[in-house]
């Protein structure tokens, strides 16, 4: 008896960690570190007097929790209304399914309530910046992402704003920096988009979305990934020209090449994978590896 005790208990402890886990997937909890880490890191690198308390008197954290609000909102509203996709395109579809309507909606509104209080404390333009963010992601969750270059765009739009709110807050972050990192950002996750518009094709496709391969064919989806990020890299290169006054001495080479091997020939080398990609599995490796991208452009601000 107590051997069978002891057997149910821990399976119940499985069970609820596997639903715990199952819960905090939706958010895409790598997803808003990146978001955050690359907020904080803009507001404290990219300008020279920064101090962790005038961050903090700032406002930075209200900028942090009303931008990972909205985020969170805009994954359960989609996951919510791509239930029937996710089956067919995702291995683990998310398990937003097992939720009543009543507990979506309270999620949706909680987040949404709480970002705009958080829009509230810093200001009128972080109140729009949020609203205008909530209005966008319910548009593209019901219908924008099901319309070729248009849903791909908003996201990419938005990546963009996520950035660019730092200097709205800080005005003394480095104006050329911050654009220069909120445009990359910009542009890497537009072409990630086109690419998991790739990767979810099937779902997509049985369900009527107008996406660019079901509108345009994967041939014109690969050419358009490499047009997107060719122009990204020789954006990249340009804005090395102006970044390269930010450094002295070696610093100068050590940062040109971490950007070279880290930032520069990954983004390079995925705008030829995508010429020949073909399978599921080409665009999931792609998306991987554009992540992996980002991430390294992230940590490039600690050079500043």
């Amino acid at each position: 008896n107590n051997q069978r005790q002891g057997e149910r208990k821990l399976q119940n402890e499985v069970s609820q960690e596997k639903i715990m886990g199952n819960y905090l997937a939706i958010y895409r909890p790598i997803n808003i570190l990146f978001i955050s880490l690359a907020q904080w890191l803009c507001a404290y690198y990219l300008d020279g007097a920064a101090s962790s308390d005038s961050l903090a008197s700032g406002g930075i954290y209200y900028l942090l929790l009303g931008t990972a609000l909205c985020a969170s909102f805009g994954y359960w509203i989609n996951d919510w209304l791509d239930i029937s996709r996710d089956v067919i395109n995702k291995e683990n579809p998310s398990t937003i399914g097992s939720y009543s309507q009543v507990m979506v909606i309270a999620h949706l509104i909680a987040f949404s309530a709480l970002a705009i209080v958080c829009g509230a404390v810093l200001g009128k333009w972080f109140v729009v910046l949020f609203t205008f963010t909530l209005l966008i992601l319910s548009l593209y969750s019901s219908m924008l992402k099901n319309v070729a270059i248009v849903g791909n765009a908003a996201v990419a739009i938005l990546s963009f704003l996520s950035l660019y709110a730092v200097i709205k807050l800080f005005p003394n972050v480095e104006y050329l920096l911050i654009l220069h990192f909120a445009t990359m950002a910009g542009f890497i996750n537009f072409a990630r988009e086109i690419i998991k518009d790739a990767e979810d094709a099937n779902g997509d496709i049985s369900t009527g979305a107008k996406t660019v391969p079901a509108v345009f064919g994967f041939k014109a989806l690969n050419s358009s990934v490499f047009i997107v990020l060719i122009f990204t890299v020789a954006f990249l290169v340009v804005s090395l020209y102006f970044q390269w006054n930010y450094f002295r001495g070696s610093l100068q080479l050590v940062y040109c090449a971490y950007t070279a091997v880290f930032i520069l020939i990954p983004l390079f080398y995925s705008a030829i994978q995508a010429m020949f990609a073909e399978h599921k599995q080409d665009y999931t490796k792609l998306s991987l590896l554009l992540k992996y991208t980002l991430f390294t452009g992230i940590l490039s601000i600690l050079f500043f």
